[in-house]
């Protein structure tokens, strides 16, 4: 008898241990805890006539939840591009991986009360809010994840590209796009996983037009006669590119420069657009055929924490 008491004794203490190894090992329990910066930054808009995009930042949640360490803002999102950001704000939270973000804006109202909170200032200071009113909540599925006792670096890349659409009605001008639209075109990363390209651009045939971008597709995935076309009903084109930039003219010739690109395979598409005279906008002509010089693939590896130099020819349409 005394034996089989002594036996059951055993059995508890072998079940307590195996349940507490299993909780410490359950990845739904955060394991401490870790400093979070966000940041926000923007691609390039296609329209020459816009002179700003102001945001006014109301909040920004984290699986439901506030930021604790965040303050409402307004920013000009055209004043950050090409790895430039602002911080948004910085929150202290468990070590896990989180599911989602959810930006607030406040259409109606600046961080100072003026009105309106979200607009588009043209280039002959005229202002055209960007909805009629009250806030919208931006849902942005994406995992990341926070390090316990280390500080980490989150990035919403504001596509203006992708965001913001132009207007039948010249009262109204411009818009934001759906709600969804908004959703799927605003990208999360974490900085620490992601790399950039520097690009070098020659134009071997003179057909670039008045202005050429570049855009990132994850490998495989571009599709000419679908990316090229408006889509939706935002209007969206080139709507699955990871990211894109101008073509810009430097001292030492033209230059690209694409960043916050998540690690893997990309291919680079590049397309010419004229402007046109009535709208002011730029109006897409045609693909351009490229080739990465020195290239053995037709692809690019982007590897976090490293920008890698890249020198594209164009040789025709």
């Amino acid at each position: 008898m005394k034996t089989l008491n002594v036996n059951w004794m055993k059995i508890l203490v072998l079940g307590a241990v195996m349940a507490l190894f299993q909780r410490c090992h359950n990845t739904d329990e955060p394991m401490g805890a870790g400093d979070v910066e966000f940041q926000i930054t923007d691609a390039p808009s296609d329209d020459a006539s816009i002179k700003s995009v102001i945001v006014t930042v109301a909040d920004v949640k984290v699986d439901g939840k506030s930021v604790s360490g965040f303050t409402k803002q307004t920013i000009d999102l055209k004043a950050y591009h090409e790895g430039s950001t602002k911080l948004l704000g910085t929150g202290h939270l468990d070590a896990k991986t989180y599911s989602n973000l959810t930006l607030v804006l406040d259409v109606d109202h600046d961080v100072n009360g003026a009105t309106p909170g979200c607009y588009v200032l043209t280039t002959a200071n005229e202002q055209y809010k960007l909805r009629n009113s009250g806030t919208i909540n931006i849902l942005l599925n994406k995992n990341w994840n926070v390090v316990a006792n280390a500080a980490s670096t989150v990035v919403i890349d504001f596509d203006l590209r992708k965001t913001i659409r132009s207007m039948t009605d010249i009262s109204v001008r411009y818009n934001f796009v759906s709600d969804n639209d908004l959703s799927a075109a605003i990208r999360v990363v974490n900085q620490s996983k992601t790399g950039s390209i520097s690009g070098s651009y020659s134009d071997q045939s003179n057909v670039s037009g008045d202005k050429v971008i570049v855009y990132a597709y994850k490998k495989g995935s571009f599709n000419a006669t679908t990316e090229t076309q408006a889509a939706g009903d935002s209007g969206i084109m080139f709507a699955h590119a990871e990211a894109n930039a101008e073509v810009k003219q430097g001292l030492t010739g033209k230059t690209f420069k694409l960043v916050f690109l998540e690690a893997g395979d990309y291919e680079l598409h590049f397309a010419t657009y004229n402007k046109d005279a009535g709208s002011n906008r730029f109006i897409f002509q045609s693909m351009l055929k490229s080739q990465a010089s020195g290239s053995a693939t037709e692809f690019i590896t982007i590897q976090s924490g490293i920008t890698l130099s890249v020198s594209s020819v164009i040789t025709g349409i």
